[in-house]
Protein backbone atom coordinates (compact mmCIF):
# COMPACT_ATOMS: atom_id res chain seq x y z
CA UNK A 1 0.00 0.00 0.00
CA UNK A 2 0.97 3.51 -0.96
CA UNK A 3 2.57 5.74 2.30
CA UNK A 4 0.33 8.18 1.89
CA UNK A 5 -3.39 6.97 1.87
CA UNK A 6 -6.35 7.11 0.82
CA UNK A 7 -5.20 9.72 -1.46
CA UNK A 8 -8.08 12.22 -1.42
CA UNK A 9 -10.04 12.73 1.60
CA UNK A 10 -13.90 11.92 1.98
CA UNK A 11 -16.52 10.63 4.26
CA UNK A 12 -15.25 7.03 4.92
CA UNK A 13 -13.37 4.85 7.67
CA UNK A 14 -10.83 2.48 6.87
CA UNK A 15 -10.69 -1.36 8.68
CA UNK A 16 -8.38 -4.26 8.01
CA UNK A 17 -5.93 -3.05 5.46
CA UNK A 18 -5.13 -6.74 3.73
CA UNK A 19 -8.87 -7.07 2.51
CA UNK A 20 -9.32 -6.73 -1.18
CA UNK A 21 -12.93 -4.94 -0.49
CA UNK A 22 -13.91 -1.71 -0.46
CA UNK A 23 -17.47 -0.84 0.26
CA UNK A 24 -19.36 2.36 -1.07
CA UNK A 25 -22.65 3.33 0.18
CA UNK A 26 -24.88 5.82 -1.72
CA UNK A 27 -26.13 8.96 0.30
CA UNK A 28 -25.27 8.83 4.14
CA UNK A 29 -26.36 5.92 6.21
CA UNK A 30 -24.94 3.27 8.85
CA UNK A 31 -23.83 0.50 7.90
CA UNK A 32 -22.98 -2.19 10.93
CA UNK A 33 -20.43 -4.79 9.49
CA UNK A 34 -17.47 -6.27 10.82
CA UNK A 35 -14.30 -4.34 10.32
CA UNK A 36 -12.11 -7.14 9.02
CA UNK A 37 -14.83 -7.39 6.41
CA UNK A 38 -13.55 -4.37 4.20
CA UNK A 39 -10.29 -2.48 3.75
CA UNK A 40 -12.42 0.84 3.38
CA UNK A 41 -16.26 1.84 3.34
CA UNK A 42 -17.31 5.20 2.91
CA UNK A 43 -20.19 6.93 0.71
CA UNK A 44 -21.14 8.48 -2.69
CA UNK A 45 -23.53 11.52 -2.85
CA UNK A 46 -22.17 11.86 -6.93
CA UNK A 47 -21.81 10.42 -10.07
CA UNK A 48 -18.80 12.58 -11.08
CA UNK A 49 -16.15 13.57 -8.67
CA UNK A 50 -17.24 11.38 -6.22
CA UNK A 51 -16.39 8.74 -8.31
CA UNK A 52 -13.00 9.99 -9.61
CA UNK A 53 -12.04 9.66 -5.91
CA UNK A 54 -13.09 6.45 -5.37
CA UNK A 55 -11.32 5.88 -8.32
CA UNK A 56 -8.19 7.75 -7.43
CA UNK A 57 -8.13 6.37 -3.81
CA UNK A 58 -8.36 2.09 -5.26
CA UNK A 59 -5.83 2.87 -8.17
CA UNK A 60 -3.12 3.78 -5.46
CA UNK A 61 -4.12 0.57 -3.75
CA UNK A 62 -3.77 -2.67 -5.38
CA UNK A 63 -4.70 -4.47 -2.79
CA UNK A 64 -8.37 -3.58 -3.65
CA UNK A 65 -10.04 -5.46 -6.10
CA UNK A 66 -13.99 -5.66 -5.13
CA UNK A 67 -15.61 -2.74 -4.77
CA UNK A 68 -19.55 -3.29 -2.92
CA UNK A 69 -22.04 -0.98 -3.87
CA UNK A 70 -24.52 -0.58 -1.89
CA UNK A 71 -27.61 1.74 -0.05
CA UNK A 72 -30.66 3.11 -1.82
CA UNK A 73 -30.56 5.09 -5.24
CA UNK A 74 -30.91 8.79 -5.28
CA UNK A 75 -31.78 11.65 -7.75
CA UNK A 76 -27.89 12.20 -8.45
CA UNK A 77 -28.02 8.06 -9.79
CA UNK A 78 -24.38 7.95 -8.38
CA UNK A 79 -24.76 4.13 -7.57
CA UNK A 80 -26.16 3.67 -11.22
CA UNK A 81 -22.98 5.23 -12.72
CA UNK A 82 -20.68 3.22 -11.21
CA UNK A 83 -22.28 0.05 -12.11
CA UNK A 84 -22.57 1.83 -15.93
CA UNK A 85 -19.02 2.92 -15.39
CA UNK A 86 -17.52 -0.90 -14.61
CA UNK A 87 -19.93 -2.59 -16.96
CA UNK A 88 -19.43 0.07 -20.50
CA UNK A 89 -16.83 2.29 -19.56
CA UNK A 90 -16.49 6.08 -20.97
CA UNK A 91 -16.95 7.35 -24.28
CA UNK A 92 -14.51 9.81 -25.44
CA UNK A 93 -15.42 12.94 -23.57
CA UNK A 94 -15.10 11.23 -20.19
CA UNK A 95 -18.97 10.82 -20.00
CA UNK A 96 -20.16 7.17 -18.53
CA UNK A 97 -21.62 5.33 -21.23
CA UNK A 98 -25.17 4.41 -20.10
CA UNK A 99 -25.45 6.22 -16.91
CA UNK A 100 -29.05 7.44 -15.74
CA UNK A 101 -27.21 10.41 -13.83
CA UNK A 102 -27.78 14.05 -15.28
CA UNK A 103 -23.90 15.07 -14.92
CA UNK A 104 -22.16 11.38 -15.49
CA UNK A 105 -19.13 13.01 -16.58
CA UNK A 106 -15.72 12.00 -15.21
CA UNK A 107 -13.52 15.11 -17.25
CA UNK A 108 -10.41 14.62 -15.09
CA UNK A 109 -9.45 10.85 -15.40
CA UNK A 110 -8.82 9.36 -19.11
CA UNK A 111 -9.90 6.22 -20.72
CA UNK A 112 -6.92 4.32 -19.74
CA UNK A 113 -7.55 4.86 -16.20
CA UNK A 114 -11.16 3.65 -16.30
CA UNK A 115 -9.64 1.19 -18.31
CA UNK A 116 -7.19 -0.19 -15.41
CA UNK A 117 -10.22 0.73 -12.50
CA UNK A 118 -12.48 -2.12 -14.72
CA UNK A 119 -9.51 -4.37 -14.80
CA UNK A 120 -8.47 -4.39 -11.33
CA UNK A 121 -12.02 -3.67 -9.37
CA UNK A 122 -14.94 -6.32 -9.84
CA UNK A 123 -18.03 -3.65 -8.72
CA UNK A 124 -20.56 -5.90 -6.62
CA UNK A 125 -24.25 -4.58 -7.53
CA UNK A 126 -25.99 -4.37 -3.82
CA UNK A 127 -27.95 -1.45 -4.54
CA UNK A 128 -31.61 -1.62 -3.04
CA UNK A 129 -33.79 -0.18 -3.84
CA UNK A 130 -32.57 1.03 -7.46
CA UNK A 131 -35.19 3.36 -8.60
CA UNK A 132 -35.31 6.71 -7.33
CA UNK A 133 -37.92 9.26 -6.85
CA UNK A 134 -35.85 11.92 -8.81
CA UNK A 135 -35.60 14.39 -6.08
CA UNK A 136 -31.64 15.56 -5.32
CA UNK A 137 -31.73 16.27 -1.46
CA UNK A 138 -27.95 17.74 -0.72
CA UNK A 139 -28.71 17.23 3.11
CA UNK A 140 -28.55 13.35 2.71
CA UNK A 141 -30.49 12.77 5.81
CA UNK A 142 -29.19 9.59 7.64
CA UNK A 143 -30.79 6.54 7.71
CA UNK A 144 -29.51 2.86 9.36
CA UNK A 145 -29.51 -0.23 7.31
CA UNK A 146 -31.27 -3.14 8.80
CA UNK A 147 -29.91 -6.46 10.02
CA UNK A 148 -30.73 -8.12 6.42
CA UNK A 149 -29.21 -5.55 4.49
CA UNK A 150 -26.38 -5.80 7.17
CA UNK A 151 -25.90 -9.59 6.87
CA UNK A 152 -26.31 -9.00 3.37
CA UNK A 153 -23.33 -6.51 3.10
CA UNK A 154 -21.42 -8.81 5.37
CA UNK A 155 -21.77 -11.87 4.16
CA UNK A 156 -20.77 -10.62 0.42
CA UNK A 157 -17.60 -9.20 1.66
CA UNK A 158 -16.67 -12.46 3.78
CA UNK A 159 -16.90 -14.47 -0.07
CA UNK A 160 -15.00 -11.92 -1.83
CA UNK A 161 -12.50 -12.30 0.77
CA UNK A 162 -12.67 -16.47 -0.65
CA UNK A 163 -12.58 -15.18 -4.17
CA UNK A 164 -9.35 -12.90 -3.56
CA UNK A 165 -7.45 -12.86 -6.78
CA UNK A 166 -4.29 -11.13 -4.85
CA UNK A 167 -3.16 -8.07 -4.87
CA UNK A 168 -3.12 -6.29 -8.95
CA UNK A 169 0.23 -7.21 -10.01
CA UNK A 170 0.48 -3.41 -12.06
CA UNK A 171 1.35 -2.26 -8.54
CA UNK A 172 -0.13 1.16 -7.92
CA UNK A 173 -1.34 3.64 -10.20
CA UNK A 174 -1.10 7.54 -8.63
CA UNK A 175 -3.54 9.84 -10.62
CA UNK A 176 -2.93 13.54 -9.76
CA UNK A 177 -6.43 15.65 -9.83
CA UNK A 178 -5.24 18.95 -9.17
CA UNK A 179 -8.12 20.71 -7.05
CA UNK A 180 -10.06 17.29 -5.43
CA UNK A 181 -7.44 16.47 -2.99
CA UNK A 182 -8.69 19.71 -0.93
CA UNK A 183 -11.88 19.00 1.30
CA UNK A 184 -14.59 20.56 0.38
CA UNK A 185 -18.43 19.88 0.09
CA UNK A 186 -19.31 19.50 -3.28
CA UNK A 187 -22.73 19.15 -3.01
CA UNK A 188 -23.13 23.25 -1.34
CA UNK A 189 -20.51 24.03 -4.47
CA UNK A 190 -22.34 22.59 -7.21
CA UNK A 191 -25.66 23.82 -5.75
CA UNK A 192 -24.47 27.45 -6.14
CA UNK A 193 -23.01 27.00 -9.33
CA UNK A 194 -26.86 26.23 -10.29
CA UNK A 195 -28.23 28.73 -8.44
CA UNK A 196 -25.72 31.52 -9.80
CA UNK A 197 -25.95 30.30 -13.18
CA UNK A 198 -29.75 30.38 -13.31
CA UNK A 199 -29.50 34.09 -11.90
CA UNK A 200 -26.88 34.93 -14.35
CA UNK A 201 -28.76 33.46 -17.59
CA UNK A 202 -32.15 35.53 -16.24
CA UNK A 203 -30.22 38.79 -16.02
CA UNK A 204 -28.43 38.76 -19.16
CA UNK A 205 -29.13 41.14 -22.08
CA UNK A 206 -29.34 39.70 -25.70
CA UNK A 207 -25.93 41.31 -26.21
CA UNK A 208 -23.83 41.43 -23.50
CA UNK A 209 -21.48 38.31 -22.64
CA UNK A 210 -23.11 34.81 -23.10
CA UNK A 211 -23.21 32.19 -20.09
CA UNK A 212 -20.81 30.33 -22.62
CA UNK A 213 -17.69 32.86 -21.91
CA UNK A 214 -15.05 31.13 -21.16
CA UNK A 215 -13.98 31.23 -17.51
CA UNK A 216 -10.06 32.36 -16.68
CA UNK A 217 -8.06 30.21 -14.40
CA UNK A 218 -5.81 31.39 -11.65
CA UNK A 219 -4.39 28.38 -9.95
CA UNK A 220 -5.35 24.44 -11.07
CA UNK A 221 -3.73 23.57 -8.05
CA UNK A 222 -5.99 25.15 -5.91
CA UNK A 223 -8.48 25.12 -8.31
CA UNK A 224 -9.55 28.44 -8.64
CA UNK A 225 -11.41 30.45 -11.39
CA UNK A 226 -12.58 34.12 -12.40
CA UNK A 227 -16.25 34.22 -14.51
CA UNK A 228 -15.63 37.09 -16.30
CA UNK A 229 -19.62 37.34 -16.53
CA UNK A 230 -20.47 38.27 -13.06
CA UNK A 231 -16.19 38.65 -12.11
CA UNK A 232 -16.40 36.40 -8.72
CA UNK A 233 -13.39 34.89 -8.03
CA UNK A 234 -14.21 31.26 -7.66
CA UNK A 235 -13.24 27.89 -6.11
CA UNK A 236 -14.00 24.85 -7.49
CA UNK A 237 -14.10 21.07 -7.42
CA UNK A 238 -11.45 21.41 -10.56
CA UNK A 239 -10.85 23.73 -13.68
CA UNK A 240 -11.45 21.00 -16.05
CA UNK A 241 -15.02 19.55 -13.64
CA UNK A 242 -16.26 23.48 -13.68
CA UNK A 243 -15.78 23.87 -17.43
CA UNK A 244 -17.97 20.63 -18.32
CA UNK A 245 -20.40 22.00 -15.58
CA UNK A 246 -20.59 25.49 -16.55
CA UNK A 247 -21.08 24.08 -20.04
CA UNK A 248 -23.73 22.06 -19.78
CA UNK A 249 -25.77 24.28 -17.20
CA UNK A 250 -25.87 26.65 -20.49
CA UNK A 251 -26.84 23.81 -22.81
CA UNK A 252 -23.33 24.02 -24.39
CA UNK A 253 -22.50 20.53 -24.05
Amino acid sequence: MPDRWPEVPGDYQTGDGRSPVAIAIIGRALADVPSDCYHIMGTLRSANIGVEKIIVNMLSNPRLRFLLVCGREDGHYPGDALLKLAENGVDDNGNIIGALAQFPCLPDIGRDVVERFRSQVEVVDLLYPKESEGEIDWEDPLYIFDEERNRELEATARHCLLRDPGTYPDGPMRISIPGIIMKRDLGDMLNSEVGRMTDLMLRMPDDGLTAGSLNITISEEFALVIDPIDGLLLEVPTVEFHRRFKSYLTGDE
